[in-house]
């Protein structure tokens, strides 16, 4: 198979490709003018990177030999143009080649009932916790666990994706990949999770934990910290720099998912590390002077007993900020299942006071974030006001029910803030006013109805005592969101258990968002959140609200042309 395109000095095709049987010719060329330029005569039976760089103006000839090679990811892009177009795919579906404009895409994307309009999603392949969240410039930079070659989870990369708004992105390289081709060794690993930080000359560092070559996922394996400067283009690392490795006492193997910044009152840089000490999850503390040389501190935080005696492992993916004079710690504890409810995949914040490397937690309880289970391995990046996260809007136990080229979905963009009883609330980021469709306004008890239905649309309402919204699906489904007084729940009927649930006295405002199956709810100013996604469900039919008027507006996909 062929494709001919044509190609400026300095662009770059980057592909994944193995061999799946011998060949007598090249499984991949590139001629320009009819002269070869690059070829993989020979590659493993694995997923290997190869890339190639224009060294001048012309159309070059991309050939394929589809019968015995396949490839799973390729792109093109060049460095002059990458911060506004991003990468161009090169599709082989069908066991053709083919470079895919946006149109391509958006139409790629509105064929799959199951993508999400507002949600972000990788373009292929297999997705998890987001990584090296933060603002430069007017942009938002997201990376993101990613493993190119299949949609289950595997040897982990990063991911790179930009957007001005945080809903329209543009996909850029792949950031990160494991140290070694761990599918040559048969093992698991590769670049783990991490945050980002920016110093006072305006240089971002990314830190983030390589899993070296691992043969159990759940013991045995070694962990380690590196830090990564990324070219001023930020396709590609400049410099990787191993930092830390030796383990504290007490800890076994779980040590990752760094976050790290610059504590002016102390003149020292910071590291916390989810880990589990003597058998407890925990945070680590780690300090350094000069962000190169670390030491450690000190145990920063264990959490309580009953995740331990709940199959709680250890903390993984911990974020740590300041709102407004309170700290807040962000933990996920792994293994952990709620004994009451069964619930997993929970995340839980602790609020209060950080001084000279000492955090002194406050007589606050320690809050769920969400009562769903949807919504893990947060990330965050701002100061007050302008705090922005998000999270990974998955869950190990639900899968997919069809065929699909992409598996995982982040979360609404969220803001943050506490209210006034130091509860820490989320509330998503609306979308942009340019992808409103239209709004409907909706009396109690009054039945919205459409036979083309609704894949996108927030509901917002005030209730002033209980409430029952019923949504349903396009193939006969019912989710329903209610308040009987006692407790705020949602769940699929004749699905769910009822597990999904917030006890309340009162709910003050509401806002629900759907978008193709998946559903996050706000309530109380974002102090109770739920977030599940249904994959029985991927458009809206009907919307009924018994007990206050609603709004209801409407979405098109921020991906779609115009």
């Amino acid at each position: 198979m062929s494709l001919s395109l044509n190609v400026k000095q300095g662009q770059r095709i980057d592909l994944w490709l193995k061999e799946t049987k011998p060949a007598s010719e090249a499984l991949f060329s590139i001629r320009i003018e009819s002269e070869v330029v690059f070829k993989i005569k020979t590659a493993p039976c694995y997923y290997s990177y190869f890339t190639w760089t224009a060294w001048q103006d012309g159309n070059a000839c991309l050939d394929w030999l589809q019968d015995n090679s396949e490839i799973s990811l390729c792109y093109t892009w060049h460095p002059d143009t990458l911060s506004e177009n991003g990468v161009s795919f090169i599709a082989t579906e069908g066991n053709a080649l083919c470079l895919l404009n946006d149109r391509d895409i958006a139409n790629g994307y509105l064929q799959d009932p199951l993508r999400p309009t507002l949600h972000f999603s990788p373009h292929t392949g297999w997705m998890n916790d987001p990584n090296g969240l933060h603002r430069k410039g007017d942009e938002w930079h997201l990376f993101y666990q990613y493993h190119p070659h299949s949609t289950q989870w595997g040897p982990m990369h990063w991911n790179h994706a930009v957007s001005k708004d945080l809903y329209h992105w543009r996909h850029y390289p792949v950031f990160l990949q494991p140290e070694q081709n761990l599918a040559a060794l048969g093992a698991t690993g590769g670049a783990f999770s991490g945050s980002a930080s920016i110093d006072m000359q305006g240089q971002t560092h990314f830190w983030y934990t390589e899993r070296l070559p691992a043969y159990d996922l759940y013991r045995g394996y070694r962990e380690i910290q590196k830090m990564a400067v990324p070219m001023d283009s930020y396709d590609k690392p400049a410099s990787v720099k191993t930092v830390l490795t030796e383990l504290p006492s007490g800890v076994d193997c779980d040590f990752r998912d760094p976050k790290v910044w610059y504590e002016e009152a102390d003149s020292s840089f910071y590291m916390i590390l989810g880990a589990s000490v003597h058998g407890d999850p925990a945070m680590l503390l780690f300090h350094s002077s000069d962000s190169e040389r670390w030491e450690f501190h000190h145990v920063l935080y264990v959490a309580p007993a009953y995740f331990r005696e709940n199959g709680g492992r250890c903390v993984e993916c911990p974020d740590f900020f300041c709102l407004d004079g309170v700290w807040v710690l962000i933990l996920g504890v792994v293994g952990y299942t709620e004994p009451v409810t069964g619930r997993h995949n929970l995340l839980f914040a602790q609020t209060g006071d950080f001084q000279h490397g000492h955090f002194t937690p406050s007589a606050q309880a320690l809050q769920m974030l969400d009562f769903g289970t949807d919504f893990y391995a947060l990330q965050t990046w701002g100061e007050e006001e302008g705090r922005t996260g998000f999270a990974w809007l998955y869950n190990w136990a639900t899968q997919k029910n069809v065929d699909s080229t992409y598996c995982g979905e982040m979360s609404l963009p969220r803001r943050f803030h506490l209210n006034a009883q130091q509860e820490l609330c989320m509330t998503p980021v609306l979308p942009p006013e340019s992808l409103v469709i239209n709004q409907n306004r909706l009396a109690d008890n009054m039945l919205w109805s459409s036979a083309e239905g609704s894949k996108a649309c927030m509901i917002t309402f005030t209730p002033t005592a209980e409430f029952c919204l019923r949504l349903n699906g396009n193939s006969g489904q019912e989710i329903v969101f209610e308040y009987d007084g006692n407790s705020l729940s949602l769940r699929e009927k004749a699905q769910d258990d009822g597990r999904y649930h917030a006890p309340l006295t009162h709910v003050e405002d509401v806002t629900l968002c759907f978008d193709a199956g998946i559903v996050e709810v706000f309530a109380n100013q974002g102090s109770v959140c739920g977030t599940r996604r249904y994959y029985s469900c991927n458009a809206l039919t009907q919307i009924q609200l018994a007990g206050a008027p609603a709004i209801v507006t409407h979405y098109r996909a921020a991906y779609a042309q115009q």
